[in-house]
């Protein structure tokens, strides 16, 4: 959970048992170039900011770069995942209103297969929610995630809170009374709502999650592969990293994440 206190301690208490035990490889941490450029920008290790908007994948990178292993940025840039959301919406939009062209099944098929990548039998269950020291921390998470979009990323979070008030309010004009006209606004009612929920699940689920699970878990694997040259190495301070010693990778990524990666990772050899 990003920017859970316990999810960083987990974290950070990962990395540093395989460094001491000298089978640290890497540290893969859920960021693109331009999203950790200006992470360490706006928060640099020791500064304010960086303890108030404490997160996981800056805590795993200093203990790396602490013990002189190597951070790899796992994720897709930043620029392309924009891009694919504005495609993706636009596509939603128009086959959720051309059913009878096969637009409804498009979107059924990429809502039934982004559900897969989050569920799996032998992965990281809803239960995890239920960690009593995760819990705890959550209400703290909830300030710190939305608050370090806003410091790092004011545009995107005014964006953002438009999309939240725009699915979140309605129309000030009272229901009709009559029968007729009190069907008719339900119907409509209804309508928006399942384009919003048609809209908002496949940008989640496909373009949020199971296209960036494919990146993630191709960098996963070229990062426990790559020669030193050739790695992506980019510290916690935005140093290139001295050298690679173990052979284990830990990735820090965010727990909608998790099972995707996992199975893509155990059932293909071509990622």
């Amino acid at each position: 959970m990003h920017y859970n206190s316990r999810s960083i301690a987990l974290a950070a208490e990962t990395v540093r048992a395989e460094a001491e035990a000298g089978t640290l490889r890497c540290v893969v941490v859920e960021s693109c170039p331009t999203r950790w450029k200006n992470t360490l920008k706006v928060q640099p290790a020791g500064s304010f900011l960086r303890g108030l908007f404490d997160n996981e994948m800056q805590a795993a990178a200093e203990v790396a770069e602490e013990f002189g292993c190597g951070v790899s940025l796992g994720d897709q840039a930043v620029e392309d995942t924009g891009r694919r959301i504005a495609q993706l919406g636009g596509a939603t939009l128009v086959e959720a209103l051309t059913p009878f062209a096969g637009g409804w099944g498009r979107i059924q098929r990429d809502l039934v297969a982004g559900w897969a990548q989050l569920d799996s039998p032998d992965g990281v269950s809803v239960s995890t929610l239920l960690e009593p020291r995760l819990l705890l921390a959550t209400p703290l998470a909830l300030f710190r995630y939305p608050a370090s979009i806003a410091f790092k990323s004011p545009a995107l979070f005014s964006v953002l809170v438009g999309l939240g008030a725009l699915t979140a309010g309605g129309s000030d004009t009272p229901l009709a009374t009559d029968p007729a006209g009190l069907s008719l606004d339900l119907l409509q009612a209804a309508a928006f709502a399942l384009l919003e929920t048609l809209f908002l699940g496949r940008v989640f689920l496909v373009g949020l999650l199971e296209e960036r699970n494919y990146v993630l878990a191709r960098n996963i694997r070229r990062a426990a592969t790559a020669k030193p040259e050739e790695a992506n190495w980019a510290g916690a301070s935005g140093t290139r990293s001295k050298a690679v010693k173990g052979r284990t990778v830990v990735a820090v990524l965010g727990m909608a994440h998790l099972n995707g990666v996992k199975q893509i990772l155990t059932t293909s050899r071509v990622v």
